[in-house]
């Protein structure tokens, strides 16, 4: 009996083996098709209210004086902005700043005037 067990198990083992390969060759496909799948988009109003909260934010670290770590945080707070303003840019059809996170504030003025005119102003409006 001993004998024939092990017969089966001999038969079954390659089978069982090959079904595992594909099994993971299918999963490692999936998993690599879902983290190039594009992000869905933010809605327009979504992409406002983030551009306007990052510029104030970026407009108050700029203006602090004595702030531990300004540079590092106006660095972080600028790059954030620029990444949210390039996504935006991207939805309404509007080339972006150039230069990356390096952009001039020229060419950062001209993509916002851009989006002013598409109905997105990034400044915030003062309160009456």
């Amino acid at each position: 009996m001993r004998t024939f067990a092990l017969l089966v198990l001999a038969l079954l083992l390659p089978t069982a083996a090959g079904y595992a390969i594909v099994a993971a060759v299918r999963v490692s496909r999936r998993l690599a098709e879902s983290r190039y799948r594009p992000a869905a988009a933010e809605s327009p109003e979504r992409l406002a209210a983030d551009l306007r909260r990052l510029r104030a934010r970026l407009e108050t670290t700029e203006a602090s004086p004595g702030l531990t770590a300004k540079n590092n945080r106006v660095g972080i707070l600028r790059g954030a902005y620029l990444d949210a303003l390039r996504d935006a840019c991207q939805q309404l059809g509007v080339s972006p700043p150039p230069g990356g996170d390096r952009a001039c504030q020229a060419d950062i003025y001209q993509a916002e005037a851009a989006l002013r005119e598409r109905g997105l102003d990034v400044r915030e409006t003062a309160a009456h």
